[in-house]
């Protein structure tokens, strides 16, 4: 991940039940901690949650995830995750994400998402003011 695309940060800590019987971050608690930084990238961009899910410009639903694991996160550590805006499309934008842990990437994930009118489930364009300040 590179350049001045807006982004967003979180810090973790690698808890019990994050964790199998080995003290191994589970795949999906990456997912979680991606997730929520990811949300708070949207509501920096200007797309929060309750704009998301109560207003007038659809929802951002996810529609793939593509992730890469090379290294574990253990019981007890600290992580932070890093999510930044990729491509911006009409309907859909990209979000790119690095969790790392004393400065070694544990993971990297893309993820596409959609704008779609929850009253519907049909996919709406995204906002023409942020896919211009965005796109």
């Amino acid at each position: 991940m590179s350049g001045a695309r807006p982004r967003a940060e979180r810090e973790f800590t690698v808890y019990f039940f994050d964790t199998d019987a080995g003290g191994v971050a589970h795949n999906l608690t990456y997912l979680r901690w991606i997730e929520a930084t990811r949300t708070d990238l949207a509501e920096q961009l200007g797309w929060g949650i309750g704009e998301m899910v109560g207003g007038n410009h659809g929802c951002p639903v996810l529609t793939k995830t593509e992730v890469e694991y090379l290294r574990p996160a253990k019981l007890g550590e600290r992580v932070k995750v890093v999510s930044r805006l990729g491509e911006v499309g009409k309907v859909r934008f990209w979000v790119e994400s690095e969790v790392t842990r004393a400065g070694e990437i544990c993971c990297r994930a893309r993820q596409e998402l959609a704008s779609v009118d929850l009253a519907t489930g049909k996919p709406r364009p995204l906002r023409e003011d942020w896919r211009e300040r965005h796109g």
